[in-house]
């Protein structure tokens, strides 16, 4: 079971119709899909869909959105695995934010009509027996546009010359080269970006040039951030 899926069942189990907490955060980088529209981008695991607007010329703010996905917290739903709600949805590369979760409430609907057809158990489907299911909704979230990762922005990593820095397009982080984490107590030194604007700024300075690293060593890996203007922070172990 993915993050994602662990992060969902758990909530799901105290509070099954309330907005999943962590949800967005917790399963980042643990989707097993997407789907991009216009200025839109979905992206799903078997417990949840995460759907959020692209930056786009003009937009300060712009809408996400998280939907539970029932199948994540039981069995005898199959018509709610994201593939069959993807082929009742029928998506199209047109469709805006709004298109998007007009479609997937309407694939919703769709799997519960087909749901109640298909389970009957004693004289009861399993949607009677499970009404949260029924109530399931989007939960939405405005979001500043620079919080938003473009789409074809990917995570990657940069290379000094005895150290590594990983980067997105949010943050930045790289430890030193001595750091030992073989220990019951780890020993490191962490250079980290001090925000999300520090973090952008070098994401695309080394996407245009990514060898400008190579013959920076880690001593003066915090002097090149300072010539650059890059502003960040120093953490350290315990005992550094």
């Amino acid at each position: 079971m993915s993050l994602a899926d662990r992060v969902a069942a758990r909530f799901a189990k105290s509070d099954p119709v309330s907005t999943l907490v962590a949800r967005y955060k917790a399963a980042r980088g643990n989707w097993d899909d997407k789907f991009v529209g216009k200025n839109a981008r979905l992206q799903w695991s078997r417990a949840t869909w995460f759907l959020e607007e692209l930056p786009q010329k003009g937009k300060k703010k712009l809408m996400s959105a998280t939907l539970q996905n029932p199948n994540g917290v039981g069995g005898g739903l199959d018509f709610f695995l994201p593939g069959n709600i993807l082929m009742f949805a029928k998506l199209s590369p047109s469709d805006d934010y709004a298109d998007i979760k007009k479609k997937i409430e309407g694939a919703y609907e769709e799997a519960i009509k087909r749901t109640e057809e298909d389970t009957k158990r004693g004289g009861k489907t399993y949607l009677e027996r499970n009404d949260w299911v029924r109530k399931l909704k989007w939960y939405e979230d405005p979001v500043f546009y620079l919080n938003v990762v473009p789409e074809g922005v990917d995570d990657f990593t940069a290379e000094g010359k005895d150290f590594t820095v990983k980067v997105t397009w949010t943050e930045f982080s790289s430890f030193s080269p001595d750091s030992d984490f073989q220990q019951s107590d780890p020993h490191y030194t962490k250079y980290v970006s001090k925000s999300p604007t520090a973090a952008r700024k070098f994401y695309i300075m080394l996407k245009e040039d990514p060898n400008q690293l190579k013959s920076v060593g880690w001593e003066s890996f915090g002097d090149w951030l300072n010539k650059q203007k890059i502003p960040y922070d120093i953490r350290f172990s315990n005992w550094s």
